[in-house]
């Protein structure tokens, strides 16, 4: 997906009126739910988030620490065979309770 084409996001009621967390996350939030692929999973990256915002990736990065805080989230690091160099990243929403 690219900024001009036309989608839609969803923000769940319980992201929606959590007072914790930022505009930008709640957002944010619906984003990684759009781009949630067949197996549940957004593999986005903070530079594509970053540049779909036009902020800085360490922004990005603290609107996905506030949404995992909350439990909206999780985060798996995807490792490089035999390293401890990253070699991506998957976001999965949870469920609410």
């Amino acid at each position: 997906m690219k900024k001009n084409e036309p989608y839609y996001v969803i923000i769940p009621a319980n992201v929606r009126y959590d007072d914790t967390l930022t505009a930008n996350a709640k957002l944010l939030y619906g984003d990684i739910m759009a781009r949630i692929d067949d197996d549940g999973y957004c593999r986005a990256s903070n530079t594509y988030f970053a540049q779909l915002y036009n902020v800085s990736p360490v922004a990005i990065s603290r609107w996905i620490k506030n949404l995992r805080q909350r439990g909206y989230i999780e985060q798996t690091m995807l490792y490089r065979p035999y390293s401890n160099k990253i070699d991506g990243r998957l976001l999965k929403p949870i469920e609410p309770r």
